[in-house]
């Protein structure tokens, strides 16, 4: 522990409340209306100003539109929708829009918020910020002391520091065993039919074997015009004649007509609940008890339906997304959901769906069959669900079933889209809360979890090539930002998704399932349940990219050791030196680089000291273990020479693994004209990062005013006229650059850098760079014309203020 950095605490808490009293107490703005003398050509929906920034987001029709302060070159965008974030000028300067459309012209001037109202806004966002940070003393605390990685992300995202992806709890008792009832009376499946002869005889061809329970089958025949479709009915009916019952129509009636004719014909055969089923569905096996389970544990229950690939609210991996499966993936996600425990596997929602809707008995007796209305089909579940919850019926999804269903098969895709708009009228008529009520469904998320595990078990089905499963963190950075673009590529590539394992969160774990549909993230506890989920990827590649902030990090070799099945390919990326030591930029308890610590180093920071009831982890059992998953590595990806140069000295048994691949650098800011009075600095500056250098450097004495484009950790604090800009996005670089008159960028890190993007960010400027002769940082300058390593230590400030004076003066 290092109880020295208690010190800090008043900077670092002074540093927090003005970061998020910029935040909070910004000044709002909606719905501003841009107009041209003719009519409105625009909107700014949202207009936020800050301390620093404004940002402004609308809509303008596709026109042209052009942001500028008074003096400054305007920024041009055009498109439906925009949505900016600028720096503000040091004076209060209103902000000018204008907007050019079909020969039309409009302005509107966006004056900032008054110093009373800004100050009015920041005492009334001051009590609660106080206590916000009042209340996390003690994560502070272990920040401080322990230097406790996992305590540095909870922090971030406790006060919003960072940008975090909507996830959800994965329950402990996701999984467990089930057995099954079954009902008194035989169920009456109810299967209408019009032409899609595959399909039909698809589902024929499996129904019998998929059936684990006595039942009654009414085929409805809705006066196909295929002929093959009465000749294949007629040839189940004499396969099966003591269980099915045949209803031939000689004109297609519809949908809704025909599935009431096989619903009083199933009141007449048996007292058994009722089940609706399309003849476009793929059954899994055993799948009518569980569809009927929650009906028999609570006769409230009125109606229940499976997950299915199309299945509206209940679709997975989501709607749209898979057309019809083949019987081997409805088999292994159903698998997957018949694995849920009885706890986990029933769900209320809004209404049933009815591609395969169980209904009790008692409710189709009280309300009746389908109202008539709504002819051809579509909207006829909704109503009758509706009825149901009327007189006190429940809805319910039966999260342990998975069926396949293709949608539409009996429509085309013209008939179906105005079907389903003409019924969506009947229904907002009738029940106008209907539609808040899905809504509200939907972000509550209630099968987030249950459509995760089943989302995993289709990846590995619909994947070519091994599942790519990456281990991550959470503290964002160049790791992050790799990671996240090598997932893009992967996408645009073709494959279907990936799963990225992040440590440092608010759980041990979160999962994450990226894919062209989107993002599933969900926080696991433990590893037992965290394997369970993985375990329907037979065929996969492990990616090491980074653990910091793990809870555990000492167990990370083993994870990635027993994430590797047998044919598995195990990769290790050197985005930091944690494979090497828990400091993972390789500094020492004082602060300084000397190379990796030998095996029997005692130095404190390349073990984990034990506390609060964790065990003590020597440097040598860190390397032990991390040497296991070394061993295993098929490949070991360093992204500078430095960097493998480094890893071989820990490791030498990585020799022959090792494989240099600078990144790919994307978008970098243009050259600037020279001559700028600023040093300029890059990115996030923690004590690594060179906070230390820049804080004495800013108190030497030099010409120089620096501006940190980007944070700086709150430990630190510049003297005036030096500042710290805040958080920006790479595409503004060269803008804030110019603004702030920068003539030359310091990077400041104490630690050998494995790339560093902030680097060849500030080379693409042309502007001369500096750095310490540490890492990737001093390759990439070594090998530019503008780059200038300076030799000297990180401790001769005087040394590098010299260096620093004589290049901005040549």
């Amino acid at each position: 522990m290092d109880f020295r950095r208690l010190k800090s605490v008043p900077r670092l808490a002074r540093n927090l409340v003005e970061i998020l009293l910029d935040r909070r107490a910004a000044v709002t703005v909606t719905n501003l209306s841009i107009r041209s003398d003719q009519r409105e050509i625009g909107l700014v929906r949202r207009l936020i100003w800050t301390r620093r920034t404004v940002v402004v987001a609308g809509a303008a029709k596709g026109a042209d539109v052009a942001f500028a302060f008074d003096g400054r070159k305007p920024l041009e965008v055009s498109g439906e929708s925009f949505k900016v974030d600028l720096l503000r000028p040091e004076k209060s300067t209103p902000l000018t829009l204008t907007v050019q459309y079909q020969g039309e012209m409009a302005s509107l001037c966006l004056t900032p918020p008054g110093i009373v109202r800004e100050l009015l806004a920041r005492l009334g966002a001051f009590p609660k910020v106080a206590a916000d940070i009042v209340l996390e003393v003690p994560a502070i605390f272990r920040f401080l002391v322990r230097r406790d990685p996992s305590s540095v992300t909870y922090l971030r995202q406790r006060f919003e520091l960072t940008d975090s992806l909507a996830s959800f709890p994965v329950p402990r008792d996701l999984f467990g065993a089930t057995t099954p009832r079954f009902p008194k009376d035989p169920p009456i499946i109810v299967l209408p039919i019009f032409d899609a002869f595959d399909d039909v005889s698809q589902l024929l061809d499996h129904l019998p074997g998929s059936l684990e329970m006595d039942h009654r089958l009414v085929l409805v025949n809705d006066g196909s015009s295929d002929p093959r479709i009465g000749e294949r009915v007629r040839a189940f009916q004499m396969a099966h004649p003591d269980r099915t019952q045949v209803i031939q129509f000689d004109q297609n009636q519809g949908f809704v007509a025909a599935a009431n004719a096989g619903l009083r014909a199933a009141a007449a055969v048996s007292n058994g609940h009722a089940v609706l089923l399309n003849s476009d569905t793929l059954l899994p096996k055993g799948w009518l008890s569980r569809l009927l389970a929650p009906i028999l544990d609570d006769p409230t229950v009125a109606s229940v339906t499976p997950l299915s690939n199309t299945a509206e609210i209940l679709s997975v991996p989501g709607q749209g997304l898979v057309e019809m499966p083949e019987a081997s993936m409805v088999a292994a996600m159903d698998n997957v959901a018949s694995g849920f425990s009885p706890v986990r596997s029933t769900v209320d929602i809004p209404t049933g769906i009815g591609f395969c809707m169980a209904m009790n008995r008692t409710f189709l007796d009280r309300i009746g069959a389908f109202d008539p209305t709504f002819g051809r089909g579509y909207g006829e579940e909704v109503d009758w669900c509706q009825k149901a919850r009327a007189v006190g019926g429940r809805h319910v999804a039966a999260t342990n079933l998975f069926v396949g269903h293709r949608g539409g098969a009996s429509f085309g895709s013209t008939e179906k889209t105005a079907r389903i708009e003409a019924a969506g009228r009947i229904i907002s008529a009738r029940y106008p809360r209907y539609d808040s009520d899905v809504q509200a469904w939907c972000r509550s998320a209630p099968i987030a979890a249950q459509r995760l595990a089943v989302s995993i078990a289709w990846l590995a089905q619909v994947s070519t090539a091994p599942v790519p499963i990456f281990l991550g963190h959470s503290l964002g950075g160049g790791a992050e930002a790799a990671l996240a673009g090598e997932v893009s590529e992967l996408l645009a590539a073709g494959a279907p998704g990936a799963i990225v394992l992040r440590v440092g969160g608010r759980a041990a774990w979160q999962v994450e399932l990226i894919g062209a549909g989107g993002q599933q993230v969900g926080e696991v506890a433990d590893l037992e349940l965290l394997f369970r989920l993985l375990k329907p990827i037979a065929k996969r590649k492990v990616v090491y990219s980074c653990g910091v902030g793990a809870t555990s990090p000492v167990e990370l070799p083993q994870v990635l050791l027993a994430l590797c099945t047998k044919d598995a390919r195990l990769e290790i990326r050197l985005h930091d030196f944690f494979p090497i030591s828990p400091s993972w930029n390789l500094l020492g308890s004082d602060h300084r680089y000397t190379g990796p610590p030998p095996m029997d180093s005692k130095d404190p920071v390349h073990g984990i000291q034990g506390s609060f009831g964790s065990k003590s982890v020597t440097h040598r059992a860190w390397r032990e273990a991390w040497g296991k998953a070394v061993t295993r590595a098929d490949q070991i990806t360093a992204y500078s020479v430095s960097s493998a140069t480094i890893f071989q000295a820990a490791y030498p048994l990585a020799e022959g693994r090792m494989h240099v691949a600078p990144h790919r650098l994307r978008n970098l800011p243009g050259i600037l004209p020279p001559g700028g009075k600023t040093i300029g600095v890059l990115g996030g500056i923690n004590r690594a990062k060179g906070a230390d250098v820049i804080t004495r450097l800013s108190r030497s004495g030099s010409n120089s005013r620096i501006v940190v484009i980007g944070e700086v950790d709150g430990a630190f604090r510049l003297s005036h006229p030096n500042l710290v800009h805040g958080r920006y996005e790479p595409s503004q670089i060269a803008e804030l650059a110019e603004y702030y008159d920068v003539g030359l960028w310091l990077v400041p890190s104490i630690c050998p850098e494995t790339f560093s993007f902030a680097t060849h960010e500030a080379l693409a400027t042309g502007l001369p760079v500096v750095s310490f002769d540490l890492g990737a940082q001093a390759d990439a300058l070594s090998e530019a014309a503008n780059g200038h390593v300076f030799r000297g230590n990180p401790e001769d400030i005087a040394g590098l203020s010299a260096h620093i004076n004589e290049l901005m003066h040549t």
